[in-house]
């Protein structure tokens, strides 16, 4: 993975060179530390510099610590003269801060002494500041001058429109080019060479083409512009693009194509080529290969920042993913996507592009692509070209899928966890229903109407898990307020905090409160820092280094969206002891988690261009046993759930379509385990009498509990209809019966990468065209798979409030209406299929097999198509212990009719009854146990937990294991120091290649906590969850073999209960996770108050 700290960190270290000019005749010539020597640049004090008109010193310094001039009146002119070096064709470019008040037509033109001349360019300067952008090239001999003038912008400022938009006069730059595209060409020789064994693939070259097959998928390079494609099976699966494969280029204002390449070297790593560009410039390039990716790294010479850019051909429709880039479109299908310049919060969309990810996968190609990088992102799937680019020094995280979709999205989890994007284990907790205070009581928050509306939702019936305290628990200082950094700093509005955690702990509500990882700067930096409201910590951080600095090793300060005011510094998430610290400090809020919501405008910040900026807080914050809700992350959910962007009914009515859109992208990004935010959005002050909001709160929630998490905050039973107050909470206690369900969903997303909690149905279905387009706006026929039984198809979107029934598509099998019983054979559509209001909009087909609360207990519930060897598996509300029900007759059509038996682990009979409606055969179930359904008159001696006609490693053992004592382990089966990690709230022990696919049940000591059987992968790695009842201290962690025996055994230590803070091996610590040991001292009560909130919920 290519990490943009530098780049980013330093500024413009790499492309300005800062500080350190040197004269040189009209303009200044950057050092030798910078990008080129002989670029020449000129600020606002260079010689030679002139101004027309009223013109001003900004406040803050930008380029060279040079403060720039402003104006505001159209037509003004400022001027700058640069002088040649030495003859050579130049790129213009200009450098500027980005501010939303910036003018968006800002002109640039240009005249040489040698009589040419350019422009007027256009430039937008509320965009891509704290870079060079490039104006165009002129030829330039020795000694020549050009004259560059900026002309001030028409319109007005944004944030106060009766004062004119500012046009900045900053910096401007003649940097050589060298060659232009085209300039270079070369044939690369014909090479025949007999296919060679490198163990995970063949190479052979015959012409100018080389041929890498790894027995799946094979990849054909035309060295002649270095041309790929992919193969499955002998077929075309993603064919070259017809000119070149790869683009190389300073910046992205002029790209050369790949020429001519040859292959350097060749050994069991993989393929290296050396390639040539049409400007002459060189890069190497590296495929790797195994039997589900290739993983290519391409590495331009000289080490210099660059736009690197490989492209397939185009036409690969259709396509799904692309996190946020992908969510904010008509259709699921994100064919038709061009943005060569994304990241995380650019100005077109600070708050709605915040879950950054390039996965995308093409289901009906059994193919997905993805580059992993923390800058700025090219991304192009359309009729030209299948495109992902960076730009920085190497693009070494680019990788290509081949399988079906559980192998695609299997490779994709492991190839994002090893470049370092990492997601958390899920909590139960968040997959209940919720409550936010932001959406029933707006900013009218405090301890007492929050509590009274909690309490209300409480007598009303809704089964709230979780709630959400988002803003106002700080401090104020008049009109001034602190934040969420303000740490246990409670406000007078919440006047006996501890009474307040109380009442949320007394009903088994998890307390979240709102999070952002940014702090008021100090009033000389442009914020508004104040101890009286934000307590000593920015000091504290200040003093540490524990924020974002620049080159000159000062804080880097940020503008944000409507709060804080003022300016605000960031944590470093790159600094482990800083990291370490902000977690510690957020332990004196004694809450149960956190709704992380970063904002604030990247571009407008200098291009700050950071997609990871928040992830590594958030899977510390998590890693300590904080309910995590995430928003801000690029590819991975350090989390629980990943919030989509806000809904609101004021909105309007194309808001609801793309609510469903935006969730289900996340979901073919990878990350199903999503929030579909508040039900209803904000609060809504005439929901008592206005009919159409009644309705779409009403079809909000019921769409909502189809999701994998859902929250209240509008108050429904304020609405004048009845029934749908009914409606409403129908669906809440829906999505709360079947909470056990939808969690052994999110674990199985969690543990294996497919989208299991919402499958969007081209993935669970991509050879059936007829789904392909189903989620759009213009078809609204919104469904997906929730988990391996359920089809979910909520009538939602723009006429949500007007639609009373909806198509509905079955694909291949047998499906029952989950209510009226009624069974379907697919595939086919249901025309106008009726959905009042209230209606569970659910059909069970596949695996046929749920869980649900019942009463106090768990149920199972085994439908009529549950087919013979089906085995589905249960999962505790602890997210580790778990058991299945195991499908051993042949047919459950007529189970009124016949003996049918359920027996447990053990051999004993469960007692088992069945709908009258639907036919399902229903018996109560414990977490951990395994069952099998069968008829009564099978082999009694068959053991549940085996079956003897299927591949014996594809389901866990049942073998008794008696654990040994740790005083009498065989020191030979010990683990060495490095094969037993802690990473996050997982142990990771590495057995090694003899071990992949094998089962392994893991036993912790000081007293022996079973944990369960866990399979090791294809790397022979066995990854256990440390149990949230283990203690703190010292600790033993024992697998043992399928046949009962003692296969491996080491020694860790928790420093904190798992849970509640820090856990790591005594040999392994490191990051953040060993500088978070070091602030244990500040733990206090917050820790003992988390624990027991989180074991209650665990015991009910």
């Amino acid at each position: 993975m290519t990490t943009s700290r530098m780049t980013l960190r330093r500024g413009t270290a790499a492309l300005a060179g800062t500080a350190l000019l040197a004269t040189l005749g009209l303009a200044s010539a950057e050092s030798a530390t910078a990008a080129d020597a002989a670029t020449v640049v000129a600020t606002t004090q260079s010689p030679g510099y002139t101004e027309v008109g009223a013109w001003t010193t900004a406040r803050d310094a930008s380029y060279g610590g040079i403060q720039p001039r402003y104006s505001r009146t159209a037509g003004d002119t400022a001027s700058w003269q640069l002088e040649a070096p030495a003859a050579s064709r130049y790129q213009l470019g200009t450098y500027f801060t980005a501010s939303v008040d910036n003018g968006t037509k800002t002109s640039y033109s240009w005249t040489t002494t040698g009589g040419d001349s350019g422009g007027p360019v256009l430039v937008d300067q509320t965009r891509n500041g704290g870079t060079w952008n490039a104006l165009g090239t002129v030829d330039l001999d020795a000694g020549e001058i050009v004259t560059l003038t900026v002309t001030a912008s028409t319109g007005v400022a944004v944030t106060n429109p009766s004062l004119n938009a500012i046009t900045r006069a900053d910096a401007v730059r003649i940097a050589p080019l060298g060659a232009a595209c085209g300039t270079v060409t070369a044939t690369p020789a014909p090479v025949e060479a007999a296919p060679a064994d490198h163990g995970a693939y063949t190479l052979a070259q015959t012409g100018t083409t080389v041929r890498i097959d790894a027995g799946p998928w094979a990849m054909t390079i035309d060295r002649a512009g270095f041309r790929y494609g992919f193969e499955r099976g002998g077929a075309s699966i993603a064919p070259a693009h017809p000119t070149t494969g790869l683009l190389l280029g300073s910046d992205a204002t002029e790209l050369c194509g790949a020429v001519s390449a040859d292959v350097a070297s060749a050994d069991a790593d993989g393929v290296d080529f050396s390639v040539l560009f049409s400007n002459g410039r060189t890069a190497t390039v590296h495929v790797g290969a195994t039997g589900t990716s290739a993983d290519i790294d391409v590495v331009p010479t000289g080490g210099t920042a660059s736009v690197i850019r490989a492209q397939l051909a185009g036409g690969m429709n259709p396509a799904y993913g692309l996190g946020d880039l992908g969510g904010w479109r008509s259709d699921l299908n994100v064919y038709g996507v061009k943005d060569l310049d994304y990241y995380a919060q650019q100005s077109d969309g600070t708050t709605e592009q915040r879950f950054v990810s390039n996965f995308a996968v093409f289901p009906d190609r059994g193919f997905a692509e993805v580059a992993f990088d923390n800058g700025h992102l090219a991304v192009q799937i359309d009729g030209s070209a299948t495109l992902l680019g960076v730009t920085g020094a190497r693009m070494d995280g680019l990788h290509y899928f081949f399988g079906d979709m559980e192998t695609i999205y299997a490779s994709y989890k492991q190839a994002r966890e090893a470049a370092g994007y990492r997601d958390a284990r899920p909590d139960q907790t968040f997959f209940g229903v919720g409550y936010e205070s932001y959406g029933a009581l707006g900013y009218n928050t405090n301890q007492a109407t929050i509590t009274q509306s909690v309490t209300d939702y409480l007598a009303k019936g809704f089964p709230i898990r979780w709630a959400v305290t988002g803003s106002g628990f700080w401090p104020y200082v008049g009109s001034a307020q602190g934040t969420t950094s303000s740490f246990g700093m409670w406000g007078e509005k919440y006047p006996d905090p501890d009474a307040y955690k109380q009442f949320f702990a007394d009903n088994d509500i998890a307390l979240i409160l709102g999070l952002r990882q940014s702090f008021p700067a100090l009033p000389a930096d442009g914020g508004t820092y104040d101890p009286a409201k934000d307590g000593p910590f920015v000091q504290e951080a200040l003093d540490a280094g524990y924020f974002l600095e620049g080159d000159d090793g000062r804080p880097l300060t940020f503008s944000t969206i409507s709060f804080p005011s003022g300016r605000v510094y960031l944590i470093d998430p790159d600094n482990a002891d800083a990291v370490a610290w902000f977690v510690e400090h957020e332990r004196l809020w004694e809450a149960d988690g956190f709704k992380e919501d970063h904002m604030f405008n990247a571009t407008a910040n200098n291009a700050f261009a950071r997609n990871d900026l928040v992830n590594g807080i958030d899977a510390a914050l998590a890693d300590d046993g904080a309910l995590m809700m995430v928003r801000n992350s690029a590819y991975s959910v350090p989390g629980s759930i990943l919030r989509i962007n806000d809904t609101d009914y004021n909105q309007g009515a194309g808001d609801r379509d793309r609510t469903v859109i935006n969730s289900l992208a996340f979901s073919a990004s990878g990350q199903a385990n999503y929030y579909p935010d508040i039900v209803g959005g904000r609060i809504m002050a005439d929901l008592a009498t206005n009919t159409d909001k009644q309705k779409y709160l009403a079809r909000n929630a019921m769409y909502a509990a189809m999701s994998p998490s859902m929250s209240f905050g509008n108050e429904p039973w304020v609405m004048s209809d009845s029934s749908l107050v009914d409606a409403t909470l129908k669906a809440a206690q829906w999505h709360e019966e079947y909470l056990p369900y939808i969690y052994s969903a999110a674990i199985s997303s969690y543990e294996t990468g497919y989208p299991s909690t919402a499958t969007p149905l081209p993935i669970a279905y991509p050879g059936d065209a007829a789904t392909y387009g189903l989620v759009s706006k213009a078809a609204r026929q919104y469904e997906w798979l929730m988990g391996p039984s359920l089809l979910v198809a909520p009538l939602y979107g723009s006429d949500a409030t007007t639609a009373t029934a909806r198509d509905v598509y079955l694909p291949a099998g047998q499906w029952m209406d989950i209510e009226t019983g009624e069974t379907f054979t697919g595939p086919t559509t249901l025309t106008a299929y009726p959905q009042p209001f209230g209606k569970i909009p659910a059909f069970v087909g596949r695996d046929g097999v749920l869980v649900h609360h019942a009463g106090s207990g768990v149920e199972a519930q085994v439908f009529p198509m549950a087919a013979e060897g089906v085995e589905y598996t249960t999962v505790g509300d602890d997210g580790v212990t778990k058991g299945s029900i195991r499908i051993e007759t042949a047919s459950l059509s007529d189970v009124v009719g016949r003996d049918i038996v359920v027996r447990d682990g053990s051999g004993a009979e469960v007692e088992a009854t069945v709908d009258a409606t639907t036919g399902a055969l229903e018996f109560p179930i414990a977490y951990g146990e395994h069952y099998v359904v069968e008829d009564r008159d099978a082999d009694p001696g068959t053991d549940p937990g085996t079956d003897p006609g299927a591949d014996p490693g594809s389901q866990a053992p049942d073998t008794h294991i008696e654990p040994i004592d740790p005083a009498d382990l065989d020191a030979a089966a010990e683990l060495e120091a490095g094969q037993l990690h802690l990473v996050g709230r997982e142990l990771v022990a590495e057995l090694g290649a003899s071990a992949a696919g094998e089962w392994f049940y893991a036993v912790a000591h000081s007293d022996p906590t079973r944990i369960g059987w866990f399979r090791a992968d294809a790397s022979g790695v066995v990854r256990v969850p440390v149990p949230s009842s283990l203690a703190a201290g010292a600790h033993t962690l024992s697998l043992y073999a399928a046949d009962g025996s003692l296969a491996a055994w080491g020694r860790f230590t928790l420093a904190a209960a798992p849970g509640d803070g820090l856990a790591s091996t005594g040999a392994a610590g490191v990051g953040w996770l060993a500088a978070l040991a070091a602030f244990s001292f500040l733990a206090g009560a917050g820790l003992l108050v988390r624990a027991r909130r989180r074991e209650a919920r665990m015991q009910r």
